[in-house]
Protein backbone atom coordinates (compact mmCIF):
# COMPACT_ATOMS: atom_id res chain seq x y z
CA UNK A 1 0.00 0.00 0.00
CA UNK A 2 1.18 3.69 -0.89
CA UNK A 3 1.05 5.35 2.57
CA UNK A 4 3.06 8.64 1.98
CA UNK A 5 4.00 10.73 -1.52
CA UNK A 6 6.45 13.48 -1.52
CA UNK A 7 7.94 16.11 -3.91
CA UNK A 8 11.43 16.63 -2.90
CA UNK A 9 14.30 18.76 -4.59
CA UNK A 10 17.53 17.30 -5.24
CA UNK A 11 19.74 20.21 -4.77
CA UNK A 12 23.54 19.61 -4.12
CA UNK A 13 23.47 22.51 -1.67
CA UNK A 14 21.22 20.21 0.84
CA UNK A 15 23.89 18.38 1.71
CA UNK A 16 26.11 20.12 4.16
CA UNK A 17 29.96 19.06 3.31
CA UNK A 18 28.81 20.33 -0.54
CA UNK A 19 26.91 23.37 0.28
CA UNK A 20 29.11 24.47 3.58
CA UNK A 21 27.70 27.89 4.97
CA UNK A 22 25.11 28.14 1.24
CA UNK A 23 23.61 25.24 2.81
CA UNK A 24 21.83 28.02 5.21
CA UNK A 25 20.36 30.00 2.08
CA UNK A 26 17.98 26.62 1.96
CA UNK A 27 17.07 26.46 5.53
CA UNK A 28 13.63 26.41 4.69
CA UNK A 29 13.67 23.52 2.60
CA UNK A 30 15.39 21.46 5.35
CA UNK A 31 13.57 21.92 8.12
CA UNK A 32 10.72 20.67 5.76
CA UNK A 33 12.93 17.69 4.52
CA UNK A 34 13.57 17.12 8.13
CA UNK A 35 9.57 16.98 9.07
CA UNK A 36 9.39 14.36 5.95
CA UNK A 37 12.43 12.07 7.65
CA UNK A 38 10.42 12.47 10.61
CA UNK A 39 7.68 11.04 9.40
CA UNK A 40 8.99 7.82 7.39
CA UNK A 41 10.62 7.10 10.61
CA UNK A 42 7.56 7.23 12.27
CA UNK A 43 6.23 4.63 9.77
CA UNK A 44 6.70 1.09 8.87
CA UNK A 45 8.83 1.65 5.59
CA UNK A 46 9.22 -1.81 3.24
CA UNK A 47 10.08 0.06 0.04
CA UNK A 48 10.77 3.54 -0.99
CA UNK A 49 10.65 4.51 -4.72
CA UNK A 50 11.90 7.17 -6.28
CA UNK A 51 11.77 8.42 -9.27
CA UNK A 52 14.44 10.67 -10.51
CA UNK A 53 14.82 12.63 -13.83
CA UNK A 54 18.44 12.35 -13.91
CA UNK A 55 19.33 8.79 -15.35
CA UNK A 56 22.96 7.91 -16.34
CA UNK A 57 22.15 6.37 -20.10
CA UNK A 58 20.34 8.24 -22.82
CA UNK A 59 16.82 7.69 -21.53
CA UNK A 60 14.51 6.85 -24.35
CA UNK A 61 12.31 4.71 -22.21
CA UNK A 62 11.70 5.15 -18.64
CA UNK A 63 14.28 2.83 -17.03
CA UNK A 64 14.27 0.67 -13.76
CA UNK A 65 17.27 -0.05 -11.62
CA UNK A 66 16.80 -3.94 -10.67
CA UNK A 67 19.69 -3.76 -8.78
CA UNK A 68 20.20 -5.82 -5.50
CA UNK A 69 21.77 -2.96 -3.52
CA UNK A 70 22.24 0.49 -4.43
CA UNK A 71 25.52 2.44 -3.17
CA UNK A 72 25.38 6.73 -3.11
CA UNK A 73 28.04 8.95 -2.97
CA UNK A 74 28.58 12.53 -3.80
CA UNK A 75 32.21 12.43 -5.02
CA UNK A 76 31.52 13.28 -7.90
CA UNK A 77 30.61 17.02 -6.07
CA UNK A 78 33.71 16.25 -4.37
CA UNK A 79 32.05 15.14 -1.66
CA UNK A 80 34.37 12.02 -0.48
CA UNK A 81 32.62 11.24 2.94
CA UNK A 82 28.90 11.29 2.56
CA UNK A 83 27.71 8.32 1.48
CA UNK A 84 25.32 5.30 1.87
CA UNK A 85 24.14 1.77 0.94
CA UNK A 86 20.63 0.47 0.61
CA UNK A 87 18.83 -3.30 -0.43
CA UNK A 88 17.17 -2.72 -3.72
CA UNK A 89 13.98 -4.26 -4.38
CA UNK A 90 14.75 -6.53 -7.30
CA UNK A 91 11.48 -8.62 -7.12
CA UNK A 92 9.51 -5.29 -7.52
CA UNK A 93 11.19 -3.87 -10.85
CA UNK A 94 10.98 -6.58 -12.67
CA UNK A 95 7.09 -6.91 -11.37
CA UNK A 96 6.83 -2.87 -12.40
CA UNK A 97 8.48 -4.15 -15.68
CA UNK A 98 5.81 -7.31 -15.98
CA UNK A 99 2.57 -5.10 -15.20
CA UNK A 100 3.27 -2.33 -17.76
CA UNK A 101 4.97 -3.56 -20.57
CA UNK A 102 1.57 -4.71 -22.07
CA UNK A 103 0.97 -0.99 -23.00
CA UNK A 104 4.31 1.68 -21.78
CA UNK A 105 7.81 0.29 -22.79
CA UNK A 106 10.45 0.42 -19.74
CA UNK A 107 13.88 -0.62 -19.69
CA UNK A 108 15.68 -2.40 -16.83
CA UNK A 109 19.16 -1.55 -15.71
CA UNK A 110 21.14 -2.72 -13.32
CA UNK A 111 23.75 -0.28 -11.34
CA UNK A 112 25.06 -0.15 -8.11
CA UNK A 113 25.37 3.29 -7.94
CA UNK A 114 22.46 5.78 -8.40
CA UNK A 115 22.14 8.85 -10.19
CA UNK A 116 22.61 12.37 -7.74
CA UNK A 117 18.54 12.90 -8.81
CA UNK A 118 17.82 9.59 -6.66
CA UNK A 119 20.93 9.74 -4.46
CA UNK A 120 20.36 13.04 -2.79
CA UNK A 121 16.63 13.08 -1.75
CA UNK A 122 17.51 9.22 -0.08
CA UNK A 123 20.58 11.02 1.81
CA UNK A 124 19.01 13.67 3.33
CA UNK A 125 15.86 11.43 4.41
CA UNK A 126 17.36 8.40 5.47
CA UNK A 127 20.94 9.22 6.73
CA UNK A 128 22.58 9.31 10.46
CA UNK A 129 23.68 12.21 12.02
CA UNK A 130 27.37 10.85 11.36
CA UNK A 131 26.51 11.12 7.60
CA UNK A 132 27.55 7.21 6.82
CA UNK A 133 24.92 5.33 8.37
CA UNK A 134 21.40 4.69 7.94
CA UNK A 135 18.62 3.40 10.45
CA UNK A 136 16.57 2.69 7.31
CA UNK A 137 15.73 -1.45 6.98
CA UNK A 138 13.61 -1.30 4.18
CA UNK A 139 14.42 -1.57 -0.17
CA UNK A 140 14.55 0.77 -2.07
CA UNK A 141 13.84 1.12 -6.24
CA UNK A 142 14.68 3.88 -8.52
CA UNK A 143 12.97 4.44 -11.70
CA UNK A 144 14.56 7.43 -13.95
CA UNK A 145 12.16 9.49 -16.62
CA UNK A 146 12.64 8.75 -19.85
CA UNK A 147 14.62 12.03 -21.71
CA UNK A 148 11.97 11.67 -25.04
CA UNK A 149 8.70 10.95 -23.47
CA UNK A 150 6.29 13.55 -22.54
CA UNK A 151 4.54 13.98 -19.39
CA UNK A 152 1.32 12.30 -20.42
CA UNK A 153 3.29 9.01 -21.03
CA UNK A 154 4.96 9.49 -17.35
CA UNK A 155 1.40 9.84 -15.95
CA UNK A 156 0.29 6.69 -17.79
CA UNK A 157 3.29 4.91 -16.64
CA UNK A 158 2.12 6.31 -13.17
CA UNK A 159 -1.45 4.87 -13.28
CA UNK A 160 -0.42 1.87 -14.80
CA UNK A 161 1.50 1.18 -11.60
CA UNK A 162 -0.28 2.70 -9.02
CA UNK A 163 -3.07 0.60 -8.43
CA UNK A 164 -0.75 -2.24 -8.34
CA UNK A 165 1.41 -0.77 -5.50
CA UNK A 166 -1.04 0.26 -3.43
CA UNK A 167 -2.44 -3.91 -3.41
CA UNK A 168 0.79 -4.65 -2.56
CA UNK A 169 1.45 -6.36 0.99
CA UNK A 170 4.09 -3.89 1.45
CA UNK A 171 4.20 -0.21 2.71
CA UNK A 172 5.14 1.74 0.12
CA UNK A 173 6.37 6.15 -0.14
CA UNK A 174 6.43 7.29 -3.49
CA UNK A 175 9.02 10.62 -3.90
CA UNK A 176 9.40 12.46 -7.22
CA UNK A 177 12.84 14.20 -7.21
CA UNK A 178 12.39 17.35 -9.01
CA UNK A 179 13.02 20.87 -9.44
CA UNK A 180 11.11 23.51 -11.47
CA UNK A 181 12.51 26.38 -13.53
CA UNK A 182 16.37 27.31 -13.90
CA UNK A 183 16.27 30.36 -15.14
CA UNK A 184 14.20 32.73 -12.12
CA UNK A 185 16.81 35.27 -12.42
CA UNK A 186 19.67 36.84 -13.60
CA UNK A 187 21.95 34.55 -11.50
CA UNK A 188 20.07 31.21 -12.60
CA UNK A 189 22.00 28.62 -13.73
CA UNK A 190 19.98 28.37 -17.21
CA UNK A 191 19.99 32.48 -17.48
CA UNK A 192 17.10 34.62 -17.05
CA UNK A 193 13.77 33.84 -18.51
CA UNK A 194 10.99 36.08 -17.84
CA UNK A 195 8.17 33.75 -18.09
CA UNK A 196 10.18 31.59 -15.45
CA UNK A 197 8.39 32.21 -12.02
CA UNK A 198 4.75 32.50 -13.95
CA UNK A 199 5.49 28.88 -14.97
CA UNK A 200 6.69 27.55 -11.42
CA UNK A 201 3.64 28.96 -9.90
CA UNK A 202 1.26 27.48 -12.66
CA UNK A 203 2.87 23.89 -12.08
CA UNK A 204 2.54 24.56 -8.13
CA UNK A 205 -1.10 25.68 -8.56
CA UNK A 206 -2.34 22.59 -11.21
CA UNK A 207 -0.67 20.28 -8.53
CA UNK A 208 -2.77 21.27 -5.75
CA UNK A 209 -6.08 21.12 -7.81
CA UNK A 210 -5.08 17.09 -7.49
CA UNK A 211 -7.14 15.44 -9.99
CA UNK A 212 -8.79 18.64 -11.04
CA UNK A 213 -4.98 19.74 -12.65
CA UNK A 214 -3.95 17.07 -14.42
CA UNK A 215 -5.67 18.37 -18.00
CA UNK A 216 -4.08 21.62 -17.05
CA UNK A 217 -0.84 20.14 -16.56
CA UNK A 218 -0.69 18.36 -19.84
CA UNK A 219 -1.55 21.16 -22.10
CA UNK A 220 1.23 24.13 -20.67
CA UNK A 221 2.88 25.10 -23.52
CA UNK A 222 6.02 23.14 -24.66
CA UNK A 223 8.15 26.17 -25.84
CA UNK A 224 7.43 27.35 -21.86
CA UNK A 225 8.10 24.21 -20.61
CA UNK A 226 11.51 24.13 -22.62
CA UNK A 227 12.99 27.98 -21.94
CA UNK A 228 11.94 27.26 -18.42
CA UNK A 229 14.66 24.66 -18.49
CA UNK A 230 13.25 22.34 -15.70
CA UNK A 231 13.82 18.69 -14.71
CA UNK A 232 11.04 17.74 -12.32
CA UNK A 233 7.88 17.69 -14.44
CA UNK A 234 8.10 14.22 -15.47
CA UNK A 235 9.01 12.69 -12.08
CA UNK A 236 6.14 14.87 -10.67
CA UNK A 237 3.89 13.31 -13.87
CA UNK A 238 4.71 9.66 -12.75
CA UNK A 239 4.00 10.74 -9.17
CA UNK A 240 0.43 12.48 -10.31
CA UNK A 241 -0.70 9.05 -12.32
CA UNK A 242 0.32 6.56 -9.53
CA UNK A 243 -1.97 8.40 -6.87
CA UNK A 244 -4.74 9.34 -9.20
CA UNK A 245 -7.18 6.53 -8.26
CA UNK A 246 -6.29 7.86 -4.38
CA UNK A 247 -8.03 10.69 -2.87
CA UNK A 248 -5.24 13.75 -2.04
CA UNK A 249 -4.63 17.05 -0.66
CA UNK A 250 -1.54 18.58 -1.96
CA UNK A 251 0.36 20.98 0.40
CA UNK A 252 2.92 23.36 -0.32
CA UNK A 253 5.65 22.77 2.89
CA UNK A 254 7.87 24.96 1.05
CA UNK A 255 9.41 26.73 -2.41
CA UNK A 256 12.08 28.52 -2.36
CA UNK A 257 13.65 30.46 -5.15
CA UNK A 258 16.85 32.12 -3.52
CA UNK A 259 19.04 30.95 -5.65
CA UNK A 260 17.37 31.23 -8.84
CA UNK A 261 15.38 27.33 -9.15
CA UNK A 262 12.49 26.59 -7.99
CA UNK A 263 12.69 24.05 -4.51
CA UNK A 264 9.39 22.70 -4.75
CA UNK A 265 8.99 20.45 -1.23
CA UNK A 266 6.03 19.36 -1.31
CA UNK A 267 3.42 16.66 0.52
CA UNK A 268 0.72 14.48 -1.01
CA UNK A 269 -1.81 14.33 1.94
CA UNK A 270 -3.00 10.67 0.70
CA UNK A 271 -6.30 10.18 2.35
Amino acid sequence: MIVASYIIPHSPILIPNIGKKNSSILNKTTEALLDIKNKIKEEKIDTIIVFSPHGKNKNDEIEINSHFQYDLNFEYFGDYFSRLSFSGDMSLAYKLKEITEDEIKTDLYADLKIDYGAAIPLYLLLSEENQKISSFKGKILVVNSSLEKNNEHHFNFGKKIGKYLDDENKRIILIASAELSHCLNHRSPGGFYQKAEAFDNKIIELIKKGRGGIDGFFNINEKTIKESKECGLRPISILLGAINHRNYEPETLVYQKDLGIGYLSMDMNLK
